[in-house]
């Protein structure tokens, strides 16, 4: 089923540095897997770090005979998610809503001068921060004996990441940064727990799922 990228602007407040920024994020859509929800719910458990490009990090959160819930931390490599150009930052957005392999978060921020009595502008400080995070809510539900519906919610900024930001912000020497917009999208997260539950553990088929070891 093609999906239909629909921007919701929600207005939030997001803690980095005490700023408060606006939250674009895509409609996100519950998927249904053809597998019976506990054995869903037993590897979701047990996917940390499974993936080599994206880390995952799953905490059990709460469960009941038809529902649970995890908290998930993603931690990719990007050194294009915290950008100063608006036009460069939607067109970034646009291509993650395309594609798998960039970044779940975008992060837009502004700058002013510190000393405005200066008339030659100092030279920018370069950010530099290829690790980023980012902290979602995965909830199984039971729909049938063998279908399991799975919905992510983008939960915040991962703290390490935020932090990363905060730190990188208090050390420009001339200028003061604010983030202004995060923009975030489910798609990559999406497909990267499809693929491990379905290629890698193969939570579909009847017999056991095979064991395989955690990635470094």
């Amino acid at each position: 089923m093609m999906r239909k990228y629909c921007c919701i602007l929600l207005l939030l407040a997001v803690v980095v540095g005490n700023v408060q920024a606006q939250i674009v994020t895509t409609k996100l859509l519950p998927q249904r897997i053809p597998a019976g929800f506990d054995r869903v719910k037993e590897a979701v458990s047990e996917i940390s770090g499974r993936n080599g490009d994206s880390k995952i990090q799953v905490t059990p959160l709460a469960a009941t005979d038809t529902t649970a819930t995890f908290e998930i931390e993603e931690q990719g490599l990007s050194i294009e998610t915290v950008v100063d150009d608006e036009k460069k930052f939607n067109k970034l957005v646009a291509e993650a809503a395309k594609d798998v392999s960039k970044p779940s978060i975008h992060i837009l921020h502004t700058y002013t001068l510190k000393d405005k009595k200066l008339k030659v502008p100092p030279p920018r400080k370069i950010f530099f921060s290829p690790e980023y995070g980012v902290t979602w809510t995965l909830t199984l539900k039971k729909i049938a004996d063998k279908e399991t519906e799975l919905v992510l919610n983008y939960k915040s900024i991962a703290p390490a990441f935020a932090k990363k930001i905060e730190l990188e912000f208090e050390s420009d020497t001339y200028y003061n940064n604010k983030i202004v917009k995060i923009a975030v999208d489910d798609i990559r997260m999406r497909h990267l727990i499809r693929e491990i539950l379905i290629d890698q553990m193969h939570v579909d088929r009847d017999y056991p799922a095979p064991t395989y070891p955690a990635s470094n």
